[in-house]
């Protein structure tokens, strides 16, 4: 009987898709399990603002928005209740004096370091229930993931 190549490449893609939504099942029960261990209560939008203003420093909220790939109104939402918090500040655009920058407030420094600290905690806990084996595979998938995340962030990659 001889091999159907349409039937070979189905099943390729079919695998494919398999594969990428295990691992998006995964990496979402993951995130949930250190979200619940957080011990915070800011939204997952409102977490990726803050690491994203302490890693770009001082930063103006259209400029947020694309690093965060989201737009200026949804962006302004997200700074005006981490405002309320106060866990970010507005200061003067040195450049124009229109304009304001977002940055961190010392607050907002320390919820996203006590954050951390929790979900690495847990994170340690739990690879500490693995195998050797299986802890030398995490280590080894870690920059293999670092450049999934990238190639996601890339904008040639949107379908």
């Amino acid at each position: 009987m001889p091999v159907d190549v349409d039937d070979i490449e189905a099943a390729g893609a079919a695998a494919a898709v398999e594969e990428a939504s295990s691992l998006r099942v995964a990496l979402v029960r993951i995130y949930r399990q250190l979200r619940a261990r957080s011990g915070s209560d800011i939204t997952p939008s409102q977490s990726s603002a803050l690491a994203r203003i302490e890693q770009s420093g001082p930063v103006r909220l259209g400029s947020l928005a694309e690093l965060e790939g989201t737009t200026a109104a949804t962006m302004s939402r997200v700074i005006d209740s981490l405002a309320q918090r106060h866990l970010i500040e507005r200061v003067p655009d040195p450049l124009d004096g229109r304009a304001s920058l977002v940055r961190l407030s010392p607050e907002g420094g320390a919820l996203l370091h006590e954050v951390r600290v929790r979900n690495t905690e847990a994170l340690r806990s739990a690879l500490a229930g693995l195998s050797p084996q299986q802890r030398r595979t995490v280590r080894q998938a870690i920059p293999v993931l670092e450049h999934l995340s990238d190639l996601l962030q890339s904008p040639e990659r949107e379908p």
